[in-house]
């Protein structure tokens, strides 16, 4: 007579033998500190840390060394600025799950992981809440990620121009980045808040009053490609909040892609060739 492996006794067994590993998993996890969880995603890409000067905060950044004329630069979107239902602010926003990290991974060529203020170390000297929630998008952030971008650009000298990708709220910061005197050939700004005030206001959140605001530059570079794109399912960015705020950027492009939601888009969308 064969056993009944349909029973309770059997089937009970493996749920609760799942859960407790996940469980142990979740656990380590959470035990290990997100700066060394974000030095591990970026071994598994294949990226190197580098440590870029700001002028007033470290950038605890990652790079692909390889040969060519044009390199990759990517910024991680916002992270974790706050807990509690945004009642809380995070002692450490670096991203659990960092999204341009991962697609990073995905893509080839000379390319830059390039780090936030206080983001990957919050305990730098210096670094205060501000800076990864109402400040966040602010002059102070974009100077320091321009200055290393510089450090980075003078160290490899053979870096002529740059695609500037920003996922999310990183892409808020590519394109205010965008507006400096660097060599950017193009801007790409994934599922990002282009009008911060509008975001805030539709989610009722408290506007980033001490963050510039895409949407309130009235002259923009003429020597910059600048691409948008937007999953149709995005509910965080819903793009239909957005498209007249891109509309007003001379030359930009806007791309809404079916199907997607926030984590749009993986680099097969909008870079589908390695760049020139």
């Amino acid at each position: 007579m064969r056993a009944d492996r349909s029973g309770s006794s059997g089937p009970a067994v493996l749920p609760v033998r799942l859960f407790l590993g996940w469980l142990l998993i979740a656990l380590a996890a959470a035990c290990t500190p997100l700066s060394q969880q974000l030095d591990e995603a970026a071994a598994r890409s294949g990226l190197q840390p580098v440590v870029l000067p700001g002028s007033d905060y470290p950038l605890y950044s990652y790079q692909r060394r390889q040969r060519g004329h044009h390199a990759l630069v990517i910024i991680e979107g916002d992270g974790r600025p706050w807990r509690a239902g945004g009642r809380v602010v995070a002692p450490d926003p670096t991203p659990a799950s960092p999204q341009a990290l991962h697609w990073l991974g995905h893509t080839t060529g000379p390319a830059l992981y390039l780090g936030r203020p206080c983001y990957g170390n919050p305990q730098t000297p210096g670094c205060e809440p501000m800076l990864w929630t109402y400040s966040r998008y602010s002059t102070v952030v974009v100077d320091n990620m321009a200055l290393g971008l510089t450090h980075w650009l003078q160290e490899n000298p053979e870096i002529e121009s740059i695609t500037l990708a920003g996922y999310s709220g990183g892409g808020v910061l590519a394109l205010l980045l965008g507006e400096r005197d660097l060599p950017i050939r193009r801007v790409i700004a994934l599922s990002s808040p282009v009008d911060t005030h509008r975001w805030a206001d539709h989610h009722g959140y408290g506007r980033l009053f001490d963050s510039l605001n895409p949407a309130a530059i009235h002259s923009w570079r003429n020597d910059r490609e600048r691409h948008l794109y937007f999953g149709a399912r995005d509910r965080r960015v819903p793009p239909a909040l957005f498209a007249d705020a891109v509309e007003r950027i001379p030359g930009a492009q806007l791309h809404i892609i079916e199907e997607q939601g926030h984590q749009c888009c993986a680099p097969a969308i909008w870079l589908p060739h390695p760049a020139p």
